[in-house]
């Protein structure tokens, strides 16, 4: 209702007030300045049908702040009268009829007019029925200007300028040409009764005037409207010229059809399709009736709450829509507040995806750092075995010293055999009669020591090769005595009595590398022989012996000697690299051995050997092919 409706209705209330007076009088109680208090209670008249969502928004926020105020309690009435598709004079006798009866003997503190149509309705009303009691109101700039002057009412200003929201539009698109307004015609629509006078005032702006048009037209022209074109939306709630729809679903059914972005100034309009804009918010203006409310009820008069402008207008935008027109957030109006935007999957599982990296880099961390250990692993056991091996060389160069009087020993005999042989063999032949089988005799000698002399040469050559052989089957009894053959000279020379106790019940047959093994028994006899030599006593004992342990699968070699008996502490680290009690000792040969020795899956130790001397025991796993092959 406009400006002229509202002067009638002042004018009406003065004539039907000394009629009315008298039947108010038994109606409702008059309040007067000298009350104590006003009644906490509210009437919240609310223009809106019921299926509008701003007056339900508005109502919500209303009740919501009364009842977070902690105040004393207020009753909250409310009635949704639908003068926005139903706005006869008939229609708003009965409203009235309705009201007189409904609250008849029910006190109210203050009256609530939540709109343009509801402050037109309420202010005869009121008059008529309840012209005591206070009331506020939310209208137009227009309306709420005739009403700031009547006593007892008060409120706020709903500003909502057309300007504003084209500005807007023209920022987020610019060579903004031409606006459509959709809706309902201004008489209609009592929030926008001005938007025709605001309408000529943009001069450089064309209006594309569908208002009041039938909705099936509408939905046509949407549809093919120009480029640089904004679709403004207000309020529809008629069909051409007939109440049809709740203005939410209209929206929806436009934004369908349009070819352009729709802008609207309702927040409850916001996610139905349109892009947004300067927008109402219910919540804000029911919670600021609701707060002065209740000012006037804890009894502040509303001669002292002037009219004023309500903040209720914010920026916000759909960010479907915007996506969908290609409209960036940057060109959004400062403080703008972006809604239904879908967020990154960085931003849904943020947590989730730094925990899922940081385990997965945690476990790419851990799998390189495996790797990289399992590889520096792999270099070290090949390079520790290297060292071993050629340590394992230089211990047998080391013995080579100590073995060349033995070996010049041995390699002797064969060749002095064979000079013998071969000058009998030629005495033999000078006689007159040449005696054929001595000479026969003689030859099968040089041969037999020839090949004596050359076992020993292959023997020494591969203990001092750098390249291990390969591990075959062997008789440890036969490389004990290969051993003993080597190191007669030492043992003869050092007044050494060997002792040997060799089984032959089953052969000690092992798989093993020969001339490792040769190596380890060597080294254990010599170094026999050496603490012995600097011993003082006069019996100087070497024993070598093996034992088949036929349950437990194994073959012992013991050494044992009966040289200085040697401290327990000393045995504790004999078997440690580079542990030596010899002055010139390079403390490496028994580590060798051990490693050797486990190397084929074996076990070398020692013992004291009472009452002197000590004893050696290698004890290595029996062949069982060759110890079957024995029975």
């Amino acid at each position: 209702m406009g400006a002229e409706r509202l002067a009638f209705a002042a004018v009406s209330t003065r004539l039907l007030w000394g009629v009315v007076s008298c039947v108010f009088a038994c109606i409702v109680p008059a309040v007067t300045p000298g009350a104590e208090s006003l009644p906490r209670s509210v009437l919240f008249l609310d223009h809106n049908d019921p299926g509008e969502a701003f007056g339900q928004g508005m109502s919500a926020a209303f009740r919501t702040t009364i009842s977070a105020s902690g105040r004393e309690h207020v009753a909250i009435y409310a009635e949704t009268l639908d003068l926005i598709r139903s706005s006869s004079s008939r229609y708003k006798e009965i409203l009235a009829s309705y009201l007189r009866e409904k609250y008849r003997g029910i006190p109210i503190g203050v009256i609530v007019a939540p709109g343009t149509a509801a402050l037109a309705f309420m202010l005869p009303a009121r008059a008529e029925l309840w012209p005591e009691v206070p009331a506020i109101f939310v209208a137009n700039p227009a309306a709420a200007a005739e009403a700031k002057n009547i006593p007892g009412v008060t409120g706020l200003i709903r500003r909502q300028p057309l300007q504003a929201s084209v500005n807007t539009a023209q920022a987020f698109m610019p060579g903004l040409k031409s606006i459509a307004l959709v809706g309902d015609v201004p008489r209609q629509d009592y929030q926008r009764a001005r938007f025709k006078q605001q309408i000529a005032a943009l001069a450089d702006v064309e209006i594309i005037d569908l208002t009041g048009l039938r909705v099936a037209e509408v939905l046509q022209r949407v549809a093919a409207l120009p480029n640089h074109t904004v679709i403004y939306f207000t309020t529809l709630t008629y069909d051409g010229d007939k109440p049809a729809y709740v203005s939410r679903d209209a929206l929806v059914a436009i934004a369908r059809a349009a070819n352009r972005p729709i802008i609207v100034d309702l927040e409850t309009h916001v996610g139905y399709g349109s892009v947004g804009g300067l927008v109402a918010d219910p919540g804000a203006i029911g919670s600021a009736l609701a707060r002065l409310a209740l000012r006037i009820l804890d009894g502040e008069s509303t001669s002292n709450i002037p009219v004023v402008t309500g903040d209720f207008v914010r920026p916000i935008f759909d960010a479907r829509q915007l996506q969908k027109w290609g409209i960036s957030e940057r060109s959004l109006p400062e403080g703008s507040e972006v809604r239904f935007r879908q967020p990154s999957a960085w931003e849904q599982y943020r947590w989730q995806i730094l925990l899922i990296a940081g385990a997965l880099l945690l476990q790419t961390g851990l799998i390189i750092g495996l790797i990289y250990e399992h590889r520096r692993r792999q270099i070290a056991e090949a390079d520790s075995l290297q060292r071993v091996n050629e340590l394992a060389r230089m211990n047998r160069f080391a013995t080579a010293g100590e073995l060349s009087a033995s070996i010049a020993h041995e390699i002797r005999q064969p060749l002095a055999a064979i000079t013998v042989s071969g000058q009998a063999g030629l005495s033999w032949l000078k006689r007159q009669v040449p005696n054929l089988d001595e000479v026969r005799n003689a030859l099968e000698t040089v041969i037999a020591e020839g090949h004596h002399a050359d076992d020993v040469l292959k023997g020494v050559r591969a203990m001092f090769k750098h390249e291990s052989t390969a591990r075959s089957e062997v008789n440890l009894n036969e490389l004990i005595q290969q051993v003993i053959a080597v190191t007669a000279r030492p043992m003869e020379a050092n007044n050494i009595l060997l002792e040997t106790n060799l089984t032959n019940d089953v052969p000690p047959l092992v798989m093993a590398d020969p001339v490792q093994l040769q190596q380890v028994i060597l080294n254990l006899v010599m170094n026999a022989v050496e603490a012995m030599s600097r011993s003082g006593h006069e019996k100087r004992i070497l024993g070598l012996r093996t034992e088949v342990d036929r349950p437990a699968e194994t073959v012992l070699v013991r050494v044992l000697d009966s040289g200085p008996r040697v401290d327990p502490k000393v045995i504790e680290k004999m078997f440690q690299p580079f542990f030596t009690t010899k002055a010139s000792g390079m403390g490496m040969g028994l580590s060798i051995c051990k490693t050797i020795v486990e190397a084929h899956g074996g076990l070398l130790t020692a013992n004291p050997n009472n009452p002197h001397g000590m004893e050696f025991q290698i004890i290595l796993p029996l062949h069982r092919y060759g110890a079957n092959k024995s029975d």
